[in-house]
């Protein structure tokens, strides 16, 4: 199993074990290392929800920075079989809620609940941000909420009244951009 290092907070230096598994593409450490830069210090009472969770890595990373909760989703049963497990060993799932459920169910069925942090980093080839992204918007945030969105190439031209771009950074073929929504 090829692992991943928690780079940062009160779980940095820990290592989140992950599967081999084609869908999953953890973004590069030092992609992490440079949202977190930009995220710190995170409120106390942040609310977080990391869609198409895999590795779980940027949902945990939140909590090791002082994220209060995390919401993960991911339909993959491998995947989040061993999400699950890291959770335990890493002894945060009372700080969590895990979802074996795809983002788009997630979005359609859940109600009432707005986010401080949004991680969206799915599959590159299915267009997901173009679908689900104006759900995300106008049903999970709030004036302020920052979402983060890792995309091979994505034009955020069409969100320009929702979102403010505030930090972008690039790594090989990723693009990690860092927004914040305006209502």
């Amino acid at each position: 199993m090829p692992n991943i290092k928690i780079v940062s907070g009160r779980l940095g230096g820990r290592i989140i074990k992950t599967i081999s598994n084609a869908s999953l593409k953890p973004t590069p450490s030092r992609i992490k290392e440079q949202i977190f830069s930009w995220l710190r210090p995170l409120n106390s009472d942040c609310k977080c929800l990391d869609l198409f969770a895999g590795s779980g890595s940027l949902g945990i990373e939140a909590l090791s920075n002082g994220a209060k909760s995390v919401v993960f989703i991911e339909q993959n049963q491998e995947l989040y079989n061993s999400l699950y497990k890291n959770c335990k060993e890493l002894d945060i799932l009372q700080e969590v809620r895990l979802f074996k459920q795809s983002a788009e169910n997630y979005i359609r069925r859940t109600k009432d609940e707005t986010f401080d942090l949004i991680f969206l980093d799915p599959p590159y080839n299915k267009d997901y941000i173009n679908k689900l992204l104006l759900k995300i918007i106008n049903n999970f945030s709030r004036n302020g909420t920052l979402i983060y969105i890792e995309e091979s190439n994505f034009d955020f031209s069409d969100f320009n009244d929702s979102l403010t771009l505030l930090k972008e950074t690039t790594s090989g073929k990723s693009y990690g951009r860092l927004f914040e929504v305006v209502k």
